[in-house]
């Protein structure tokens, strides 16, 4: 049964300009729309009201002399309707159907009353205007007398676009300025936030670091999560803590049947009981076997310790490698020659444990016994750089980047191990701050070559920085 995919979760600053913006834009459409239609009714009403008084004007002229309508238009009867876009003017004085004075094409309007004027949109001679139309009652008339003016949309409109640059563009200049500022103000609250990254990527140890997170860092809203952050944290070191704890006592209590079963194994073997060919086989076998077991516990004793090293002490980087050199010749039988220590004449203080280094350093020599050719050398430098090499054919550089995986051996390898030696070096390497390379030596001299680099420090114990080698 398919599971269905989680919601795919945004970022806080992405979900606070969300949270920002959108009411912001949404208060800024209806201030525009209010806007909008506020200033169409002001134009409208005031446009309306000049247009009624040009209208009124009219109407207060028209009479009847000799049985006739007579009206008298005055330039100055239709300056209220003048305006910067010198709108074009209409007007017509109509008995009944009959034009008295003025435009034919001004129509008369059903509706139109005596009390108050009337309004209506129209075209007229292709242009689009506003007419405003009122009837007048005269005694001994039949008709009613229908006074029309209409003016264009000119000025209307050039009043809105005013209005609009006025009224509207201030407000809208402000919602986007707000929204411009949302991104700084967010950056800015933010910065404690970077203040706890920075902390957490500074820690000395990327490895099994359960150290709990200064909440103090962090804005006041987020000290629950990271409160329950560091409840987890405390949770998963008391658990790795328990898991190594059963790696290195399981590891101890084998050591001593192995080391028993080693020792009566050579007893056997150096007992003056005359063995048959197929017994020494068998003997020679379990030695073997037990040895690979010691070393395999050994290993497995490392890891657990590698997997939990944190240091900041300093070591001898020199005395690390003489120990290393020491321990594997009590380990292996080793001919005169096959390993070889140079060590520069000062003593070299690097940051780390000596114990430590040192099985890193024993693993190093280990694995180019055991995969490689004596003579193996091992060189400590005075930039705080240890480097182990042997002689034998190398490896394909295809596989040079998975030689420090857990439990990985090439298919082409045809001696025994476990494949946990490089592994155990880069973790203890990398609990202590150093750097570990892996590389082939040049091409007319085969072999493999392994080097630590450590971060120097003086004898005064400051440090003076990482190793350019």
């Amino acid at each position: 049964m398919s599971r269905a995919r989680p919601a795919r979760s945004h970022s806080l600053v992405t979900r606070l300009l969300i949270a920002q913006v959108v009411p912001l834009a949404i208060f800024a459409v209806v201030v525009l729309a209010v806007g909008a239609w506020t200033a169409h009714r002001v134009v409208a009403s005031n446009a309306d009201r000049l247009l009624a008084g040009a209208l009124q004007t009219i109407r207060e002229t028209v009479s009847v002399a000799d049985d006739r309508i007579t009206v008298n238009v005055e330039p100055w009867a239709l300056a209220l309707l003048d305006g910067p876009e010198r709108d074009a003017v209409f007007y017509s004085v109509r008995e009944g159907d009959r034009l008295v004075t003025g435009y034919e094409e001004l129509p008369n309007l059903p509706q139109a009353q005596a009390d108050r004027p009337i309004f209506a949109d129209l075209s007229v001679r292709g242009v689009s205007v506003r007419m405003a139309q009122q009837t007048l009652m005269i005694p001994g008339r039949d008709a009613p007398i229908r006074v029309s003016v209409a003016q264009s949309l000119d000025s209307r409109r050039a009043s809105l676009r005013e209005l609009y640059r006025s009224m509207l563009l201030l407000p809208g200049l402000l919602v986007v300025l707000a929204a411009l500022l949302i991104w700084p103000a967010l950056q800015w609250g933010l910065n404690s936030l970077k203040r706890l990254i920075d902390d957490l990527t500074r820690r000395p140890s990327p490895s099994a670091d359960f150290a709990p997170t200064n909440v103090d860092l962090a804005p006041r809203e987020l000290w629950p999560v990271l409160n329950a952050f560091n409840h987890l944290l405390a949770r998963l070191e008391t658990s790795n803590s328990g898991i190594h704890r059963f790696a290195a006592d399981a590891s101890h209590q084998l050591r001593t049947p192995l080391t028993v079963l080693s020792a009566n194994l050579e007893l056997l073997a150096g007992s003056s009981r005359p063995w048959t060919d197929q017994e020494k086989r068998l003997i020679a076998d379990s030695r073997d076997a037990a040895r690979g077991m010691t070393r395999l516990v050994g290993q497995l004793l490392s890891t657990a310790r590698a997997d939990g090293a944190r240091t900041s002490s300093s070591a001898d980087l020199g005395r690390a490698a003489r120990r290393a050199c020491q321990a594997a010749g009590e380990r292996r039988s080793i001919p005169d020659g096959a390993l070889r220590l140079r060590l520069p004449a000062e003593p070299v203080t690097v940051l780390g444990a000596e114990d430590l280094i040192t099985e890193q350093i024993l693993n190093l020599i280990d694995n180019a016994f055991h995969h490689g050719a004596p003579p193996v050398i091992v060189q400590v430098r005075t930039t705080g750089a240890v480097r182990v090499w042997d002689h034998g054919q190398g490896v394909s550089e295809s596989l040079l980047p998975h030689l420090t995986d857990r439990f990985f051996r090439a298919a082409t390898v045809q001696s025994p191990g476990s494949g946990l030696g490089l592994a155990i070096v880069l973790t203890l390497a990398e609990a202590q701050g150093a750097k570990f390379e892996l590389c082939n030596r040049r091409v007319e001299r085969k072999g493999l070559v392994g080097q630590i680099t450590f971060e120097r420090r003086s004898t005064s114990g400051a440090h003076v920085g990482p190793a350019a080698d």
